[in-house]
This record gives C-alpha cells, structure tokens and sequence, in this order.
C-alpha cells in the first residue's frame, strides 16, 4: 500500500531532521578543528604590567603562534577586577572571548563585596588553572625598618601616620591581617590595581604595599623597594633570606592564583580545544622557564580540575577574609 503525499513527506523530514543531529557533532568537531578563524580576546581585569596581564601576554604570544591568529590582551582594570571580570561575563559566548581570572575575582571577592556585578559560577565556564604566585610585604626604603618585625614596631610608633596600599585582594588581605594582628593604626589606601600602589610606594605617597613577586622582584633589584617578608608558607628560591610573613602573622599563608574562564554557553568543542591549546603552552619549557623568571609555578588543568579548585579556594579566601578582619563593602 502506497504512503499518502501527506505521511511520505513527513518521513521524508523526520529522515532529514535525524541526519542533521546525527551531523551536528561532526559540524561542531569540524568547526572546533578550524577554531579559531580570526583574533582571540583575553580580558585581563587588572593593569598593564601586573601579573595576570604578564601572564596572559605570554600565554596569548603561544597560543597565537599555535593558530596562526592574532590574541589580544584586553586590559579593564577597577573595582578589585570587578569591572573587566563583569565584562568578560557578557561577552559573547562564541569561543572568541576568555578571561584570565584570578584568586581575587572568582574566590576572595565574594566575600570581599556584598554583591557582586557578576556571578563567578553561573557566569563562566572553567577552562583551566594558568598558575600561581605569592605577594611580598614591600616599603619604601625610607622607612627606617630591615624586618617585618622592625616595621610592626615602627607603625606602632606611629599610630594614624603610616599608610599602606593595596589593589587586588592578594595585597589587600595580608595588609589587613597584618594590621589587625598587630593592631597597627595605618591609614589603607585603596588602587585600581597593584600596580599604581607600587608606584606610590615608590615615591613615598605610601609606606607600605604588598604586590605579587612578578611585580616586586624588579624593584627590589633595583632598590626602589625592600622586601621584609613573602606571602608563601616559606622562603621562595627568588628571595633568599626573605622570611614568611607568618613572623609578624602567626600562621598566615596565602598565595595568589590564575585561571582561564570562557563565558558560560561557551561551545564544548571550543573550550575543549583551548584548554589544549593552553596546556600545551604551560608545558612549553621555553614559557616555563619565562614565567619561572618571574616567580611563577605553572599549574595546568582540566575544567573540572579547575571548577573543583575554585570551589574549595573560595571556601578557603572567606575564611582568610574573616580572620582579616575585613568587613564586606
């Protein structure tokens, strides 16, 4: 018996439809293998000249030379990396745009604030951890002080008349517990990022600063700055006879980390092979050894490696936020 035009047609789309699901994951595969097809933005929440723009420069000069396109570093600095963190959330979702997101804006800052102009979970997709590096308690060489312990005593002295900076929540957590392990009296100041603290600390606007090794190891070579303790649980190799800050702060610890988010609706096809592109970089002896330069540990991961790290991180800055004593803005 002869199908109806009617019902022929019908069967003949319901065929059609199913050869195009069963096409689309070869089109995604096949669309993720050409990936990408013009340049690739890397929106950095902090200033030019900052760790996390140090290290999505080289990060993006490898994984340019790996496609054959151009990879921008996109720098939108404020609000603790709230406002370039918040923009990366509404970029398109079309593989074209990724943050280099920090411990500070997607584990401390929500506890930091009390709302947040993004959400660090629903917003983005794991891509992968990038690395991690510790911060370095710095002053100006005026201050009459060679020790942590010596600057603690002199701020005492000096109750009101000190000032320390800070413009990430790695600078502005260990300045915080500092003072209130101390019960220093300083005046904070805060920076768009850490590197206009480093500035004014320099030309003695401030007496105190914390900043990432990347930042600080150049100018303590240079003597513009003293370093009088590390964030890390021990001496790090770059400077030797630089005691742990947990001297002056019974059992702090703390190191900064940096990670590669894509906004969420991202294609899977897309952040599977980014997260390639960026693990065969951060295994690149000739990065690592660039970075290491500049005291970088280089931690590649999967998503879920990352999704699960961020997690326990965020846990782990909300108690370090408490103990700071630092009240939510």
């Amino acid at each position: 018996m002869n199908a109806s035009p009617l019902r022929r047609s019908l069967c003949l789309a319901a065929a059609a439809a199913g050869l195009l699901v069963a096409a689309a994951p070869a089109a995604l595969a096949q669309s993720a293998a050409a990936y990408p097809q013009r340049p690739v933005t890397f929106m950095v929440p902090f200033p030019a000249g900052s760790a996390t723009d140090q290290l999505a420069r080289v990060l993006g000069e490898h994984v340019g030379r790996a496609v054959g396109q151009a990879v921008i570093v996109e720098n939108r600095p404020g609000a603790n990396g709230g406002i370039g963190t918040a923009a990366a959330a509404k970029a398109p979702a079309d593989g074209y745009s990724f943050l280099i997101a920090t411990s500070t804006t997607h584990a401390a800052n929500a506890s930091l604030y009390r709302k947040l102009p993004y959400d660090p979970i629903k917003d983005f997709t794991p891509v992968s951890r990038l690395g991690e590096i510790p911060f370095v308690m710095l002053v100006n060489p005026q201050v009459p002080a060679d020790s942590a312990q010596k600057f603690v005593a002199h701020a005492r002295s000096q109750p009101e008349k000190l000032a320390w900076g800070s413009g990430s929540s790695g600078s502005l957590i260990p300045g915080h517990a500092l003072v209130a392990a101390n019960k220093l009296q300083m005046v904070h100041v805060p920076y768009k990022g850490v590197q206009p603290a480093v500035t004014d600390a320099i030309g003695g606007q401030i007496q105190l600063v914390f900043a990432d090794l990347a930042t600080a190891v150049p100018q303590i070579k240079a003597g513009k700055l003293r370093a009088l303790a590390v964030t890390s649980a021990s001496e790090h190799s770059m400077l030797p006879g630089v005691p742990p800050m947990s001297t002056v702060v019974p059992a702090f610890e703390m190191t900064a980390w940096f990670a590669m988010y894509a906004p969420a609706g991202t294609p899977e096809p897309v952040l599977r092979r980014m997260n390639q592109l960026v693990r065969a970089a951060l295994t690149d002896p000739a990065v690592q050894q660039k970075m290491a330069v500049s005291g970088f540990t280089l931690t590649p991961s999967t998503p879920a490696e990352l999704g699960l790290f961020a997690a326990k991180e965020t846990v782990k800055w909300a108690k370090a936020v408490n103990s700071a004593g630092i009240a939510p803005e």
